[in-house]
This record gives C-alpha cells, sequence and structure tokens, in this order.
C-alpha cells in the first residue's frame, strides 16, 4: 500500500510539474533568423506584455507584488514600465528620482534601490520587466520633447553619465530590457537619448534596447543603425479611438499594417506592438484589445504589449485587474504555445486566405499567417464574414479545421476535411474568432 501510494505521489508531482509554465532563462536574445526572441536555452520567447507605466512611483513594493502575481497568473511574460517617467514624480516612500532641479548626474540611490526590489521581484517570478529609463513624452507630461525639460537642461553629457549610472545599477539583472524614448520621435533630444543609450549598453550588453517612437513611427524608422537598437517596436492607435480626437482617423494606419509594413523591411529585426488603444480608456473594449495582439501575432510579431487604465494605477486600481480583456489574454497566449508559432509568415499573398478576407486598412480585416511546412494556419476575424480558405496549400492528406473562440479559450470543430479544396468558412457568432488549421 505505501508503494503504490508512493508511486501515485511520484506520478502526480510529475504530471503537475509538467502542467507548470517552464521558467524562461532570462536573459533574451535574438532568434538565429532574427525574427523572434529565444531564452538562453533557445526556446521561444513570446514577448506577451502588459503596460505597468507608473509601477515605481504609485505602488509600495508589497502592491506591486500583487498586481506582478495577478500577471503571470493571467500568462503575461513581459511588463513595460517607466523609471523616470513625469519630473514631479514622487514614489510611495518619497523619494524622487533625482534632486529638486533634476540633476541627472545626482540619481537618488534610495529611488533606484527600490526599482531594483521590484525587478528582482519580477525575475523571481520568471517575468520580464521592459524598461523606459526617462520618459521623453508626447504631451509634455515627461522628461523631454519641449525646451526646458529636464532632457534639454542636463544635455548630453549628463545623459551619458546617468546612462552610464543605469548600466553598472541595472547591469547584473537578466530579466531586464530598455526602452529609450517615450511616446515621442526624438528631436531635439536625439543626442541625449543617444548618450543615454550609449551608457547603458557601457555595461548590459546582455540586455536588448528598442525605441518608442510616437504613434506610426517604428523604433527602425528613427535608429535603423544605432549600434545599440537591438529590436524594433511599432506603436499604433485603434483608428476608431481617433475620431473626434487629436487626429483623424484615416491619417492612422491599422495595427497589421504597421506591423506588415515594419516586417516587410529589408533590414530584419524582430518587432514588437509596443503600445496601441487601452482597454477602458478611449471607449477602448476587449475585442480592441484583443485585435490589435491577435493581428500583431498573425502579421510576423514578435510579441505585443497590451495596456488598461492601470497604467497609471488610479486609486481603486485593485477593482480593475480583472478587466474581460485582460482576462481574455491567457487564452491567446495558450492558443499560440501549442503551435510553433515562431515560424509563422504572414500570407500576404493570400495562397490559403483565397477570398473574404476584406479591404486592406479596414478594421475587419481578416490577417492570415501559415507555418512554413504548411501544417498550420492561423487566421483572425475580428467580426464574422464569409472566409475562403484553399485547403489545397495545406500539407498532408486531411485538414482539421477548428474556431477557436479568444472569449472563452473553446474550441470547436468544424470537420476534417479530406477533399482539400476552397472552402467557405463563416465565424459562428457577432464575436471575434480564430480560425486554425491543422493538416493531418
Amino acid at each position: 500500500m505505501i508503494k503504490t501510494t508512493i508511486i501515485f505521489l511520484a506520478l502526480a508531482i510529475a504530471l503537475n510539474a509538467h502542467a507548470q509554465p517552464v521558467k524562461p532563462q532570462f536573459p533574451i536574445k535574438i532568434s538565429e533568423n532574427e525574427r523572434y526572441f529565444t531564452d538562453q536555452n533557445d526556446q521561444p520567447f513570446m514577448y506577451h506584455g502588459d503596460t505597468a507605466w507608473k509601477i515605481f512611483t504609485r505602488l509600495t513594493f508589497e502592491e506591486a507584488r500583487q498586481y506582478l502575481e495577478n500577471r503571470k497568473n493571467k500568462g503575461f511574460t513581459v511588463i513595460q514600465v517607466t523609471m523616470c517617467m513625469m519630473p514631479e514624480d514622487v514614489n510611495r516612500y518619497g523619494e524622487a528620482p533625482f534632486g529638486g532641479n533634476h540633476d541627472f548626474s545626482k540619481p537618488n540611490e534610495a529611488y533606484f534601490d527600490h526599482v531594483a526590489r521590484v525587478i528582482n521581484l519580477a525575475d523571481s517570478i520568471g517575468l520580464l520587466i521592459s524598461a523606459a529609463p526617462l520618459w521623453l513624452g508626447c504631451c509634455g507630461e515627461g522628461y523631454g520633447g519641449r525646451p526646458g525639460k529636464p532632457m534639454a537642461l542636463n544635455g548630453p553629457k549628463k545623459a551619458l553619465q546617468f546612462g552610464k549610472y543605469l548600466g553598472r545599477k541595472f547591469g547584473k539583472f537578466n530579466n531586464l530590457v530598455w526602452i529609450m524614448g517615450g511616446d515621442n520621435d526624438p528631436m531635439k533630444d536625439r543626442a541625449v537619448i543617444e548618450n543615454l543609450a550609449t551608457g547603458i549598453r557601457e555595461h548590459t550588453r546582455h540586455q536588448l534596447i528598442c525605441y518608442h517612437a510616437s504613434a506610426s513611427h517604428s523604433s527602425t524608422d528613427l535608429f535603423q543603425y544605432a549600434p545599440w537598437l537591438g529590436y524594433s517596436m511599432v506603436y499604433t492607435y485603434y483608428t476608431d479611438m481617433l475620431r473626434g480626437n487629436w487626429r483623424a482617423p484615416e491619417q492612422i494606419p491599422q495595427v497589421y499594417e504597421e506591423c506588415l509594413r515594419e516586417y516587410n523591411k529589408s533590414d530584419r529585426m524582430p518587432f514588437i506592438l509596443g503600445e496601441s488603444h487601452y482597454e477602458a480608456e478611449f471607449n477602448g473594449t476587449p475585442q480592441i484589445l484583443r485585435r490589435q495582439a491577435y493581428w500583431t501575432m498573425t502579421s510576423g510579431g514578435a510579441g505585443h504589449c497590451i495596456g488598461t487604465l492601470l497604467w497609471s494605477f488610479p486609486d481603486g486600481w485593485q477593482d480593475n485587474l480583472d478587466l474581460p480583456g485582460v482576462n481574455s489574454m491567457k487564452y491567446m497566449i495558450e492558443f499560440f504555445e501549442k503551435i510553433p508559432w515562431w515560424t509563422l509568415i504572414p500570407d500576404q499573398r493570400h495562397v490559403v486566405s483565397a477570398a473574404g478576407y476584406g479591404h486592406y486598412g479596414n478594421d475587419d480585416y481578416v490577417t492570415t499567417a501559415i507555418t512554413p511546412d504548411k501544417k498550420y494556419a492561423v487566421s483572425y476575424f475580428p467580426r464574422p464574414r464569409f472566409m475562403t480558405m484553399d485547403l489545397g496549400a495545406m500539407d498532408g492528406t486531411s485538414v482539421k479545421a477548428e474556431w477557436f473562440n479568444p472569449r472563452t479559450g473553446e474550441y470547436t470543430l468544424i470537420d476534417q476535411y479530406t477533399d482539400k479544396k476552397k472552402t467557405l468558412f463563416i465565424p459562428p457568432d457577432a464575436g471575434d474568432w480564430v480560425l486554425l488549421l491543422t493538416s493531418g
């Protein structure tokens, strides 16, 4: 009896261990084909992020733990943050990043010790931190982008000095990558940003760096040949949000347009969707959150980052930890982990997606990606439409077709097709859907 119990216990432990996601071996690096990230064991790493820009100033250490553990349990792999977002910010312990005149040559050790503690906590639970050291700012809120702001007042020399400080302070972390800029093109702060990145890079060559430009621009649009640039970030808003706001919607590309533009550049570099429309802000819906993420992953992206009103951790932020769009992101990561997502190639010539995909540039356009071996094809339907798929383009003697519901994580078998011909598919209801084709 004892022997039998031991066997069952050992089996239960083994099964439970198998069920747990493997903790990535940081630091991440660029894949051999320069399309995605891997960990140190060459395991593909999906940049599946959430935005927590003000975590270091708005939350205590224990509150940060609550947030990070919540996101880890939802399947997120990356958290995007800012070390210094707004010059007036002071953390919950009364510490500011610099002295009263924001002198980059006088960083406050106590402030950055708190930052280091939170990054170390994230490492202990297997989360990558993607950090902007100094937020440039789109609209006068950050450290740059305007005359008289701290970046202009400190200049390139002190920026280099501060970059070296950050490199020495945070170079020990393997779960850290960097974001230069912040919601704006560099403009007159270019030399400051270049020197900041150069200083960081001096001590952190294992930590990748990108640039967060203004909406509809990418890192490679502005710093394509910078020696410190390791990956690219694309950024665009959902166009319906812009009606009546600060830019006409026709001037902003859809997420898939921006992604495919980056994917098709001749100088290859992995890219992520670093920012787009946030849930619960500017009428951001769960469906908008999902379509941005699925569009990215079927348009050549190495990952994406969502956002919600929690970016600033307003009062009562704990009540918004489980927004419906955020919760549905767990189903997304589980879906892609079941297939070789890192090999997906956008079906731009419509080899599989034969007809009915819609008008390029519209918000109901169906994006499709297929693996090189033609064993898997994934199509994201933002809204229902009649879509014809050429099953003859798939490998094998048969093709299994399934609907995946990105709202619930449920699969519905459509059929196992042995007659591999052009076939019409219609989503089951008015919501968004994913069509998965698997060759047999």
